[in-house]
């Protein structure tokens, strides 16, 4: 056999194979409606609703409610401008006669009590859970069951403990002290609203920092600890530094509620004594609703706003300001 015939026969029977040619492979078009970001949407769509309508637009109706006079039952409206906010500062000249200057007082007052006393006792409470092992959920659940009382609730157990021949008075007289009347007592009505404030909240704010304190890096604690340092030591500068962001957290949430305080203050109160638990939120709610003042009342709650928001502001950039220091 020749060398051509074997060739030939070989072609025949080995067919001649293409080189695949280079080709660019088209990623299929993903449809929008078909994609993650319509699905986030979705699942986002009934909260941003509700804030838009709940929210931003009660917000903005607000803003613009402020710079007019409303007549009584919405009959009608009549534009004045700033007018509402000149008068409420023409009253700093004699804030004493002023309701709504006597009621930022007295929630300057209040929250400075409150706060205080809401993140130490908070704080106190995750570190007896930290610290034990048996009966923690028990007290656990113990210490968070005024968080979920209703305030009514709660505003009404205190009335029959602040009662004149209430058990809080019964325990003074056992040491021999004569408690006040102290719901109707000018010095004390308001700190008697503090006390129960702060205990209704401290639960709350106790789980950001029990959740602080579990997420600790144990490893610094335990060099700390072979160190020779004692507890005391390691709590003022390991644990406290550690906790500023969860306490600029509680610090502020904890000022923005104490700020907007109105349920017990009406319940228990309704600002008497000689308006000494008179706070912004009822003076805007008698405002509005008593004296038919809607327009006054909206540049109320825009003043009260921008006070939170300012304090906010000034919490957050003296925490900050500690945190650069300290690093």
């Amino acid at each position: 056999m020749s060398i051509h015939s074997a060739g030939s026969s070989d072609k025949g029977i080995y067919p001649a194979v293409e080189k695949p040619r280079a080709t660019l492979q088209r990623r299929p078009k993903k449809s929008w409606w078909r994609s993650e970001t319509l699905a986030a949407y979705l699942f986002l769509a009934p909260y941003l609703i509700v804030l838009l309508v709940f929210f931003l637009f009660v917000s903005l109706y607000g803003v613009g409610l402020s710079f007019f006079r409303i007549d009584l039952g919405f009959t009608g409206a009549t534009y004045v401008g700033l007018k509402n906010y000149i008068q409420l500062f023409n009253q700093l000249k004699n804030p004493g006669l002023s309701d709504f200057w006597t009621s930022m007082g007295n929630i300057v007052k209040f929250v400075l009590g409150v706060v205080c006393g809401q993140t130490i006792l908070a704080l106190a409470m995750a570190l007896l859970l930290q610290s034990i092992r048996r009966g923690r959920g028990f007290l656990r659940t113990a210490f968070y069951i005024p968080a979920v009382t209703s305030s009514v609730a709660t505003a009404l157990i205190f009335l029959w403990l602040y009662n004149p021949d209430g058990i809080i008075n019964f325990v003074l007289s056992l040491v021999g002290v004569r408690g006040p009347d102290w719901l109707n007592n000018v010095f004390w009505a308001l700190p008697a609203l503090m006390m129960l404030n702060i205990w209704t909240t401290a639960a709350s704010f106790m789980i950001y920092f029990l959740a602080a304190l579990q997420d600790l890096p144990q490893d610094v604690l335990e060099a700390a600890s072979v160190d020779g340092a004692s507890r005391p030591q390691m709590f003022w500068y390991i644990t406290l530094p550690l906790l500023r962001p969860t306490m600029f957290l509680v610090v502020a949430l904890g000022s923005i509620g104490s700020f907007q305080m109105f349920d017990q203050a009406k319940f228990m109160t309704d600002g008497q004594p000689l308006n000494s638990t008179l706070t912004p939120m009822l003076e805007i709610y008698d405002e509005a609703f008593k004296n038919g003042g809607f327009g006054q009342a909206a540049a109320m709650s825009m003043i009260l706003f921008a006070v939170i928001f300012v304090v906010t502001m000034i919490q957050r950039r003296f925490i900050d300001t500690g945190a650069g220091a300290q690093q």
